[in-house]
């Protein structure tokens, strides 16, 4: 199963995690936001028709209310009744009378000049127009449907939009009717109908303030008749049964969005509880959403302009986390081919930055570790080479010494015999016979055979004591690596000196998993911070390794684990200290095996 880039993870994580609820989140909240700025606007619209149809209500509660004051006033009816009877009798008291009855209702007409006439109905025929006789037919009035309406709800006010009957050339049809037929006594009271014309202006004025240049009101009686309308037009046509208006005939409050030719219309319509009129307030929708339509393109925009600069923000992000970890990547596998010299820049976050950092400081090091092994694998292939060449004819030599063991036996001298044997068992070691390791044991009886021939070179001006714990004399050594020690006492610590040498060796458990030797002399002595130089100058021994070479034997075959530690002081003496590690196993080879350390 392939994997992911970890660009990809970051990209896929980056748009399902983020990119995509907040781009739900944005879109829900839009709708959201856009559902309640149509909710306000049309609660406005509603709202403005609720206040133009209170405002309507009011100016027609006036009117009903003033025409109800009329119709119960006896004494008015009196004068209206007096005028048509008089007529015949006396033209001067018709004329009074006529005139008493104008300034009665001048009295009640006072707050408004929108009364065009009011025209009485007798009821044996005839009628009288107050202000104004605008020359209506008598005969069409009383047949007329408002006529008998009237009739048939005595001393009720009833209100008409403008009717078809009116004489054109006056208000044409703008006038608003109204009716009441008194109750008074027909002895009493000769007339019948009392009829009111207002000019429409007196409810238009009110709906033209409350509209929008585009849109317009409407007032429709039950029947269906115009009331009043801020459009003109619509009064000369009655066009109230136009199918844009059908929905809102039919019922009683709401509002609705219809097309028509193409254009859409957000109607809003309520029925009067008091006089049973229909309010109807038609506009274009567009125009209606065009604050909501700005709002949204505004939001839209923001919201745009914001995500865009949040995805490239992100894209630079997670570009910054990925580019360092993918260069890394392709660094690795160059180094996984074996290519150790790559190197980048380290940059990201402070993790891939150190990352980074870490990765370039790793490959100094396998670079340094593989010039060290390089160095090492010469040395080792050289000393290898030089102990391929010292073995060169030592059965030669090893036969040579026991043939002058033998001549200084038949000789009968028993110190040429003594030193040859020493010496071929110091050459037989030096040959790596039996291998590179001893024991502690046969290491210090190497040392016997080493001193038995320094004493016939330098007399008894030294003696030797030697102290070993029978706990490590099994334990496992580098051969002659005493013996390069012992010699610097004896060659360079006793040279010229005034008192008779002295080495102490001792043997002995140092820890849980090492041993030590320590090898200490009476002899000159030297300066600390001179010891390097002190080792070079111990020449060459025995065997050809000085004090710098056993030191090298002891980091090459122990690493760590190994030790010499040197301490002088110039007119006492030196010390040196040897720490090994006890071996599990015996090695056989030149080189220690790892198995042997794996406990140490």
């Amino acid at each position: 199963m392939g994997r992911w880039h970890m660009a990809t993870v970051l990209y896929v994580s980056f748009v399902v995690l983020i990119l995509l609820p907040i781009f739900i989140v944005t879109w829900f909240s839009v709708r959201s936001f856009n559902y309640v700025l149509f909710d306000n606007v049309t609660t406005r619209a509603m709202q403005t028709l609720e206040q133009v149809s209170y405002t309507v209500d009011k100016e027609t509660s006036r009117m009903i209310n003033t025409i109800a004051t009329i119709a119960n006033d006896d004494k008015l009816f009196a004068t209206a009744t007096s005028i048509h009877y008089q007529a015949n009798q006396s033209q001067q008291a018709s004329h009074e009378a006529s005139m008493e009855l104008d300034h009665q209702l001048s009295n009640y007409f006072h707050y408004t000049a929108e009364i065009i006439s009011a025209v009485f109905f007798y009821r044996d025929g005839g009628t009288y127009a107050y202000k104004q006789s605008l020359g209506l037919q008598e005969d069409e009035l009383r047949h007329a449907h408002w006529y008998r309406q009237t009739l048939d709800k005595v001393n009720k006010v009833q209100i008409f939009g403008a009717e078809d009957n009116l004489r054109p050339g006056t208000s044409g049809h703008m006038e608003i009717t109204a009716s009441i037929s008194p109750k008074f006594p027909d002895s009493f009271n000769g007339v019948e109908n009392v009829y009111f014309i207002f000019r429409g202006s007196v409810l238009q004025q009110l709906l033209r303030t409350q509209v929008s240049a585009s849109g317009y009101f409407l007032v429709i009686s039950p029947n269906g008749s115009i009331i009043s309308s801020s459009s003109d037009e619509l009064i000369m046509n009655q066009t109230s049964s136009h199918a844009l208006l059908k929905r809102a005939m039919s019922e009683q409050t709401g509002n609705y969005v219809q097309s028509e030719e193409g254009k859409q219309s957000f109607v809003s319509y309520l029925t009067s509880a008091q006089t049973g009129w229909k309010y109807i307030h038609v506009m274009p929708y567009d125009q209606m959403l065009a604050s909501v339509k700005q709002v949204y393109n505004r939001t839209m925009l923001v919201s745009t302009v914001a995500l865009i600069v949040f995805l490239l923000a992100s894209w630079f992000w997670v570009r910054s986390m990925a580019k360092p970890i993918l260069t890394l990547v392709r660094q690795m596998n160059r180094v996984k081919m074996g290519n150790f010299e790559v190197q980048l820049e380290a940059s990201g976050p402070i993790e891939t930055y150190v990352l980074g950092h870490s990765f370039n400081e790793m490959t100094l090091r396998i670079q340094e570790l593989i010039k060290e092994r390089k160095i090492k694998e010469d040395e080792r292939l050289n000393a290898e080479m030089s102990a391929l060449q010292s073995q060169i004819g030592p059965h030669f030599l090893v036969n040579t010494l026991n043939a002058i063991k033998i001549m200084a036996l038949i000789a009968k001298t028993p110190h040429i015999q003594k030193m040859t044997e020493s010496l071929m068992h110091l050459v037989s070691s030096a040959f790596n016979r039996g291998g590179s390791y001893t024991t502690v044991r046969e290491e210090l009886q190497l040392l016997d055979d080493y001193f038995a021939i320094m004493r016939i070179r330098y007399g008894d001006r030294f003696e030797v004591h030697t102290e070993l714990e029978d706990e490590i004399s099994q334990s496992t050594m580098l051969k002659l690596l005493l013996q390069p020690l012992v010699e610097n006492s004896i060659v360079h610590g006793f040279h010229g000196l005034d008192r008779k040498g002295i080495i102490h060796i001792r043997g002995y458990k140092w820890g849980d998993r090492h041993f030590g030797i320590t090898i200490r002399d009476n002899g000159h002595g030297f300066e600390i911070d001179k010891e390097q130089s002190a080792r070079k100058q111990g020449g060459d021994s025995f065997n050809g390794i000085g004090l710098a070479n056993v030191q090298s034997r002891i980091e090459l075959q122990y690493g760590r684990e190994g030790r010499l530690v040197v301490r002088s002081e110039p007119g006492i003496g030196t010390q040196m200290e040897l720490v090994l590690p006890i071996l599990e196993v015996c090695p056989t080879g030149t080189t220690m095996k790892k198995e042997a350390l794996k406990h140490v």
